[in-house]
């Protein structure tokens, strides 16, 4: 799965660049695993130069057809299952695709997508009944995230214009492999920002993307990005570790501008969108992406280790995160970015 894992971080940085130009100051925290989870849906049913810019913008040729399945949806599903089972971390996705009644699906599509995305493509009445339409959305999310997230479609998310709406879903709960010690939390400065935050002390490994002199402006590269996170650039070093409490949430009601920004924009437009894999006679365009990321990692672990432990390691690095910070939460063994996100205010 190395093509998947390289059109994730390639995704994941544009997606981001897109996002901070307006938000310069502003936590930022999405998955990029989530995002195209739920685009794979459209796009094995896009057609013409709605798929072309969708391949382009997803950097991925295809994700599955109902002969040949490649896999990458189940393996999306077995990744997260994974993630899951481990004493550390307890990740819930929920996706969905919802038409309006007048735009029914066709029997293929549905039943290649049950197939292979293990997903239920509904139609609802956003036009004759919308609130109705929110509740059944809703309702499903916080069922399929264990109750994570709830109400993720606000009443103001949804028009009764709205043609085709897909949400995804996406929450993470982490330990640390070694915990640091709670009576080592204590209020720290957060350079650029006012307030005084929690601070933790243990061991980790964070990328820290800011240079001891405040400068953010450095360029990311999906290059530098695969060099950092390479297994043989990487070693085992004991560090002395200050880091904020990381509790996040990230919610962005409408993708739709972000991507049609990068390329991605027949597909929302009604006159343009050619979705007839997914429904017959044309006349559809996705209306609303709607997307919620979910962090929570504190000073706990599965492991602990002496309060000097480090400290008594000669030579050993001091790595204190106290101030703005760039992040991704990967999965070690196929380099698959869940989450990224940029830390402004803890």
């Amino acid at each position: 799965m190395d093509s998947l894992s390289a059109a994730n971080a390639q995704f994941c940085l544009d997606v981001f660049k897109e996002i901070s130009y307006d938000h310069t100051i502003e936590n930022i925290f999405f998955s990029p695993l989530g995002l195209l989870s739920a685009l794979a849906v459209v796009f094995f049913g896009a057609r013409g130069e709605s798929a072309s810019q969708m391949e382009k913008v997803c950097h991925k040729h295809t994700f599955s057809d109902c002969e040949q399945d490649t896999g990458v949806h189940s393996y999306i599903q077995a990744l997260l299952s994974e993630i899951s089972k481990t004493s550390h971390s307890q990740v819930h996705m929920a996706s969905g695709m919802y038409a309006e009644e007048a735009h029914p699906f066709l029997p293929k599509y549905l039943d290649c997508i049950e197939q292979l995305y293990k997903l239920k493509p509904e139609n609802l009445g956003f036009k004759n009944n919308l609130e109705d339409a929110r509740t059944q959305i809703n309702a499903r999310i916080e069922n399929e995230t264990k109750g994570e997230i709830k109400d993720l479609v606000l009443p103001t998310s949804l028009t009764s214009s709205d043609q085709l709406v897909l949400v995804n879903a996406i929450s993470f709960r982490g330990t640390w492999k070694y915990a640091f010690h709670k009576d080592q939390t204590t209020a720290m400065p957060f350079r650029w920002i006012h307030n005084i935050v929690q601070m933790c002390q243990g061991q980790c490994l964070v990328l820290n993307l800011l240079s001891h002199n405040g400068n953010s402006k450095i360029e990311i590269t999906y290059e530098k990005l695969k060099d950092w996170i390479y297994p043989t650039n990487m070693k085992d070093t004991a560090v002395v570790l200050h880091l904020p409490q990381l509790r996040l949430d990230g919610y962005h009601d409408d993708l739709t501008s972000i991507l049609a920004a990068l390329g991605m924009m027949d597909v929302f437009d009604p006159s343009k969108a050619n979705l007839s894999g997914i429904i017959a006679g044309g006349g559809l365009e996705v209306s609303k992406i709607i997307h919620k990321a979910t962090l929570e990692v504190i000073e706990s672990g599965s492991e602990f280790t002496l309060t000097n432990q480090t400290n008594q390691v000669e030579n050993h690095e001091i790595f204190k995160v106290d101030h703005p910070f760039l992040f991704f939460i990967l999965h070690k063994e196929t380099k698959i970015i869940l989450f990224c996100g940029r830390v402004f205010n803890p």
